[in-house]
């Protein structure tokens, strides 16, 4: 069902300094694989029918390799039903389409708060004579608010046999700081729809693997290379921007006489990343930070990898729920 992700070719973007990598990284939960089709039951409280379309939008559109991931759907819109039995409880449940595998439901409370934030000053007119020039300026104090506004979710994604898969309790915060002065006053119910929306990526991001293209910054400190190889070095740099196979290339040649230089290896570890040649690429991420331990290029590095190992667990996963149901 799911193909493999293309390897970085000629087509992608090109960034100045970078290398593109593509692929897949891992969902934040490893969901079994038989959970295809979701259904959103309601989300109370206020902001809870826009918390639905939200996630019902953006879960929906989750894809990987142009394959849609799950099929999304609202509680109680066929035909046939069953019941969801929460926490095991008799007679406490939700409807749902019998193909259905799993449901979303919860609440979404939101809270605004408003207190003093001090003072902006400035001059401004306060006597003008006939011609309207100015002929008297004070110094006037505004007064500046800071404005937050919070949403308190509880989701639960629970399965057909009342499983609980998921949930989220995380609060998501926004604060802004305003003067009464301001061109543009903030707007509660702007600042929380832009929170529903991080909220319904992240229900996106934690049960489905997502696909990226990304430019990966090289690293380019020269420092303990000498002569030759540090002309060689900054040049193979400054291919990177039009010719990445090149790039690679001439980083690999400064490998012999430079082992045990952190950028040199983590350069070739990011040409086999793009590459698509992950366990070589964890390889020189270690040893580069080994070179230089705590060094973030690395440990970015080692990171990507194991969130595409990871997302690879899953698709397997997936594609072997998807098989055996086909031989059903």
């Amino acid at each position: 069902m799911f193909g493999a992700m293309a390897v970085l070719g000629c087509s992608a973007p090109v960034q100045a300094e970078t290398l593109t990598v593509e692929g897949a990284y891992a969902a934040s939960v490893d969901l079994p694989g038989d959970i295809e089709v979701i259904a959103i039951d309601r989300i109370a409280g206020p902001a809870g029918p826009d918390a639905q379309v939200a996630i019902m939008q953006t879960l929906g559109s989750a894809a990987v390799d142009g394959e849609r991931f799950f099929r999304v759907v609202q509680a109680r819109s066929a035909s046939a039903w069953g019941t969801v039995i929460h926490d095991n409880q008799p007679g406490v449940g939700t409807e749902f389409s019998s193909d259905v595998d799993a449901v979303l439901s919860g609440t979404l409370r939101g809270d605004v708060f408003e207190q003093r934030s001090g003072w902006r000053t400035r001059r401004q007119c306060v006597a003008r004579d006939r011609d309207g020039d100015c002929v008297r300026r004070e110094e006037i104090r505004i007064p500046c608010f800071q404005l937050s506004v919070e949403v308190h979710p509880r989701l639960a994604l629970t399965s057909v046999d009342g499983r609980l898969l998921y949930a989220n309790n995380q609060p998501l915060i926004e604060v802004v700081r305003y003067c009464r002065d301001d061109a543009l006053i903030p707007s509660p119910l702007e600042m929380s729809g832009l929170l529903i929306d991080q909220l319904a990526q992240d229900v996106r991001l934690d049960l489905a693997p997502q696909a990226r293209v990304e430019g990966i910054r090289v690293m380019e400190m020269r420092k303990g290379l000498e002569g030759a190889d540090r002309k060689a070095f900054k040049e193979a740099v400054r291919l990177t921007k039009n010719d990445a196979y090149g790039a690679c290339l001439a980083f690999r040649d400064l490998e012999d006489r430079n082992p045990a230089h952190v950028s040199v290896l983590f350069n070739i570890g990011l040409c086999h990343e793009a590459e698509g040649n992950l366990v070589t690429a964890q390889s020189y991420y270690a040893k580069a930070l080994r070179v230089d331990p705590g060094r973030d290029y690395p440990s970015f590095g080692l990171g990507r990898i194991a969130s595409r190992e990871r997302a690879a667990f899953q698709l397997a996963v997936r594609e072997s729920s998807y098989i055996a149901g086909g031989a059903q």
